[in-house]
C-alpha cells in the first residue's frame, strides 16, 4: 500500500482524507504540478516546482514550503513508497475553512502522491496515437488557464469524448479554433524539418525540456498558432508531457496525419528522451 505525503506526515493511501470544507473541493481552490522520477532522479524538479508556485500565486494561495522543501518532501515520498521511478503530483489546496468562500485564517495544505501512471499503453509508441478535436471551445485568454488549477473539468470530460469516440486522446481548441495541447501534453507539429509548437498552450517543463532537445538536435525550433488544417499540411505531429513522454499523433478525426506512422522526427526525439531519462 503506498503512502501519501500530506502536511508532513506519510498516510497510507486507503487512510488520507481531505475535509469536505476544503476549499478545494468546495470551490476548486487548489493547484497541481505533475513531474517524474527516473533512475532515482527527479527529472527537471525546479522547473516543475517554479510552475506550481506560479499557479498559486495566480490564485493567491501561498505555498507553505519552500522549493527545496518540497524538492525533499518529493523524495522522501518516492523512498517511502520504494520507487527509484514513478508519476509525482503535488497538489496545493487553499485549506479547510468555512462552507462559504472568505479565504481568510484558511492553512493551505500540501499533498504529494507518488505512483506510477501511464496513459497509454506501451505498445502504442511506435504506432502512434488517434485522437479526436474536443468541440468545446476553451477559453485560453483568461490567466487560469495558464495555472494547473484543481477546477479543470474540459480536461475528463474531452477525455471522455476522445473514448466515445475510440480513441485516447483529445486535441483540445481555444475560442479562435487554435489548438492549444491535448489532456496529456504539449502539441508539436513538424514542417518542413522544424519543430513547431503550438502557441498559447499552458506552461509545461518537460514539454519545453523535450523542446529543447530538438534544438540540441540541430532543427529549428518555432512557436505559432495551430489550427485544425495545420495538421493535415504536417509532416509529423506529436505531443509531450511528464505523464505521455513523448508520442506521436498519426490520426485525427478519423484522417491520418502524413503516412499515418510515426515520423523520423518524432522517433529520434521520443528515442533521445528515452535516453537521457532512463540511460
Amino acid at each position: 500500500m503506498s503512502r501519501l505525503w500530506i502536511n508532513g506526515t506519510l498516510i497510507a493511501k486507503n487512510e488520507a482524507r481531505v475535509s469536505p470544507f476544503d476549499h478545494g473541493f468546495l470551490y476548486g481552490e487548489g493547484v497541481w504540478e505533475s513531474l517524474r522520477a527516473f533512475n532515482g532522479q527527479l527529472f527537471h524538479a525546479e522547473d516543475h516546482i517554479k510552475n506550481l508556485f506560479s499557479s498559486a500565486e495566480s490564485l493567491g494561495i501561498e505555498v507553505p514550503h519552500s522549493l527545496a522543501e518540497l524538492i525533499v518532501a518529493i523524495e522522501t515520498t518516492l523512498k517511502v513508497n520504494e520507487r527509484v521511478e514513478g508519476y509525482i503530483r503535488v497538489i496545493v489546496t487553499r485549506g479547510a475553512g468555512t462552507i462559504g468562500p472568505d479565504p481568510r485564517k484558511i492553512t493551505p495544505q500540501v499533498i504529494i502522491i507518488a505512483e506510477e501512471y501511464s496513459p497509454f499503453p506501451v505498445e502504442l509508441y511506435d504506432c502512434g496515437l488517434h485522437a479526436v478535436v474536443f468541440p468545446t471551445a476553451i477559453d485560453s485568454q483568461t490567466p487560469l488557464f495558464q495555472s494547473r488549477i484543481l477546477g479543470q473539468p474540459h480536461i475528463p470530460v474531452a477525455k471522455q469524448y476522445a473514448l466515445q469516440n475510440g480513441c485516447l486522446e483529445a486535441l483540445l481548441m481555444n475560442q479562435s479554433g487554435e489548438l492549444i495541447g491535448t489532456t496529456e501534453g504539449f502539441l508539436f507539429l513538424v514542417k518542413d524539418g522544424a519543430v513547431v509548437v503550438a502557441a498559447r498552450q499552458r506552461p509545461d517543463a518537460t514539454g519545453y525540456r523535450i523542446a529543447g532537445m530538438a534544438g540540441d538536435r540541430g532543427l529549428v525550433v518555432a512557436e505559432y498558432a495551430i489550427r485544425l488544417p495545420d495538421l493535415f499540411l504536417a509532416e509529423e505531429v506529436f505531443q509531450a508531457g511528464a505523464a505521455c513522454g513523448v508520442i506521436g499523433i498519426v490520426q485525427v478525426d478519423g484522417k491520418p496525419i502524413a503516412a499515418g506512422t510515426e515520423g523520423p522526427v518524432t522517433r529520434t526525439i521520443r528515442e533521445d528522451y528515452r535516453r537521457l531519462t532512463r540511460g
